[in-house]
This record gives structure tokens, C-alpha cells and sequence, in this order.
């Protein structure tokens, strides 16, 4: 993905990132895990997330991904109609394999495009009961909502707020 630079805006210039993640999987058992599930993931399709261009290279037991940047915000869960695609996508599917970590942080939204995507892929895992997921759903939407309000509480001001005290 190219996102235009706002460094100089006379210079056309494309810019792309992506970052590196390295997970040292101790056993070969857990490497076989953590590459079944990233060519699973690799080949998904869900209705509405989205993953980002990914890769990764294996040295022994040490797991190497890059991974495409979304340059978006950490809202998928915060706002209604993101979240309630995420539940439907993710919570509803009737795949055995989903997302299961519904944390905000976890969902990157490009309002301008309207896409979400998901970019926690350790939380990509079998988990075939809808009710296990509604569960951790519940749970996840819980402490979302208690972060939240911590954070918003700590505000320094609001746009709405002429002095505070």
C-alpha cells in the first residue's frame, strides 16, 4: 500500500512501510503451528477484515515476518459500525478458524476507504464454538469499554470543554 508523502507537497513521491516481527518459537512443534497458521491465514477471505500483505522466512526455530503497515486508526472496535462488522466477520463465521483477540488495538480502520484490518496474527486460531467466541468477544468488549473510559476521563481537555479545573 502507497501513501502519498506530505513531506514536501510539490515532490510526488509514494511511500510504502512495513515492519519487521521476530518470534523465536522454541520448538519445532511450535514453529509447525505458527506456519500452518500463517499460509491458513495467507489464503482467508472474510466478508469484511481485511489482512495485510504479509511474509515471513523461517532460520531453525526463529520465525521472521514483514508485514505491510496500515497507516490508519486503532478504532475497529470503538466505533459501532466497525465493530459491528469485526462481531459478524469474525464472532459469526461459520469458518473453524478466526480472529479471537477483540481488542481495540487490534483493528486498524482506513476511514477514508472504509476498510478494517485485522493485525494481530497471533490471535488468528481454530476456534469452531460460536459460543467460546462470544464469550472472549464479551469479555474483550468489556475491557475495551473500561480502557476507554479510563482514557477518556484522563483527557487534558475536550473540544466541548471551555476550562477545566
Amino acid at each position: 500500500m502507497k501513501h502519498k508523502s506530505r513531506i514536501n507537497p510539490s515532490l510526488d513521491l509514494d511511500i510504502s512501510f512495513q515492519f519487521t516481527k521476530v518470534i523465536d518459537c522454541k520448538t519445532d512443534e511450535y514453529v509447525e503451528m505458527m506456519v500452518d497458521k500463517l499460509d491458513r491465514l495467507k489464503s482467508e477471505k472474510f466478508d469484511n477484515i481485511l489482512i495485510p500483505k504479509f511474509d515471513y522466512s523461517l532460520d531453525g526455530t526463529i520465525l521472521t515476518q514483514t508485514v505491510e503497515y496500515i497507516k490508519g486508526r486503532k478504532c475497529g472496535m470503538t466505533v459501532r459500525k466497525y465493530r459491528d462488522r469485526i462481531y459478524k466477520d469474525l464472532v459469526e463465521r461459520d469458518g473453524e478458524w478466526t480472529f479471537c483477540d477483540f481488542n481495540f488495538d487490534n483493528f486498524i480502520v482506513m476511514e477514508k476507504e472504509n476498510k478494517i484490518y485485522a493485525i494481530d496474527f497471533q490471535s488468528y486460531n481454530y476456534m469452531p464454538s460460536k459460543d467460546k467466541r462470544l464469550e472472549l468477544w464479551e469479555e474483550d468488549l468489556e475491557t475495551n469499554n473500561l480502557v476507554l473510559e479510563y482514557i477518556t476521563r484522563e483527557l487534558p481537555f475536550r473540544r466541548n470543554d471551555k476550562h477545566r479545573n
